[in-house]
């Protein structure tokens, strides 16, 4: 359910200076804060893997907030994090701020300016996941201002393609699915047990978009920028419907002719099975956003009915996106002609 999360805490200036002191991290010896935050976190890691400062900056009033990002997954060592594990969480975060600043307290003071929601699914066929992210390349590029993101820039500033991952990002909220065993072996990281055959949905809600939940007018929802807040299965299950499943969709993948005949064996009218078929069809030869892009004389349609076929196909447990009937890559000659959803709430 929870990911990583960042806060900010206010600390005074003699205790900051006694972080920094605890790693021999001499702040003195640095022109920019920036350069000592990254010292300081290349040492702390070695004996915290689950925390990192971000940064670290001055009021006007003489009192220094501290920005820490925290890894609920590293802090309890296992891939699930629910709702029953806050108190766990919280009582880390105390100790740590204990050993550190002599005061847990600190916390009761501390600000939510980020949290990363998840949902590992099962996966265990490379195969299987390498055809997920081929379908997922039909998803539409844009959805309530998120953006998709297909390319990004490696080491050398070189194009770089997302094949095992994809970003839906706008300003307040970052929405990325990515085989975890990949993404581990990029950074060159062990393999966790709980990393094999995983295939992570994140979705991020950032400052921006907490702060607006924050708001008690203009679509707010007066809810307290505080972890406990965010730490809800229901709240991790409404951003998860609101925010993903539009994007994936649900129903399980077929090929063209297994889905006929599930469109067949319906009870649906026998104009509404021609339409849904030529929708599959046409979603198949472009992407998702197709039938809303070609004009009526070619078989365009509105937005209404683009929405209400894909509710008619979620009804009937089918995702809008096909397995192409000939599908080889570079590492597979065949693909088989069903795929489970892995997104399952």
């Amino acid at each position: 359910m929870i990911h990583t999360f960042e806060l900010f805490i206010p600390v005074i200036s003699e205790d900051l200076q006694h972080l920094f002191s605890l790693y021999g991290v001499k702040l003195n010896n640095y022109r920019y804060i920036r350069a000592a935050v990254k010292k300081l976190n290349s040492k702390m890691k070695k004996v915290y893997p689950a925390y990192a400062i971000v940064r670290t900056w001055e009021h006007v009033d003489g009192v220094w907030y501290l920005q820490m990002k925290v890894d609920a997954i590293k802090m309890l060592n296992r891939g699930t994090i629910t709702e029953e594990d806050y108190v766990l969480v919280e009582c880390d975060i105390r100790k740590f701020l204990n050993r550190h600043f002599g005061d847990s307290d600190y916390f009761d003071f501390h600000t939510l300016t980020r949290i990363d929601y998840k949902l590992d699914a099962k996966l265990l066929e490379p195969r299987d996941r390498e055809l997920l992210f081929k379908l997922l390349e039909k998803y539409t590029v844009r959805f309530a201002y998120k953006e998709k993101i297909k390319w990004g820039k490696d080491e050398t500033g070189n194009p770089l393609k997302y094949e095992t991952s994809q970003y839906h990002k706008c300003k307040s909220t970052e929405l990325i699915i990515y085989d975890k065993e990949e993404e581990r072996i990029s950074n060159g990281e062990e393999i966790q047990p709980y990393d094999i055959g995983r295939l992570r949905y994140e979705l991020r809600l950032k400052n921006s978009h907490l702060n607006s939940m924050k708001r008690e007018d203009k679509g707010g929802k007066g809810r307290p920028k505080k972890l406990k807040t965010y730490f809800s299965k229901k709240l991790w299950k409404e951003y998860m419907e609101k925010h993903v499943i539009p994007i994936v969709h649900t129903g399980d993948y077929y090929k063209i002719t297994e889905a006929e005949k599930k469109i067949s064996n319906s009870s649906l009218s026998q104009r509404k099975k021609e339409s849904l078929r030529k929708f599959l069809v046409m979603i198949s030869k472009g992407n998702i956003d197709t039938p809303l892009k070609k004009s009526k004389e070619e078989g365009g349609i509105s937005k209404p009915t683009h929405r209400q076929y894909l509710r008619d196909l979620a009804n009937l447990g089918i995702n809008p996106i096909l397995i192409p009937k000939n599908i080889s890559t570079e590492n597979y000659t065949s693909f088989p002609s069903f795929l489970g959803n892995p997104f399952k709430i």
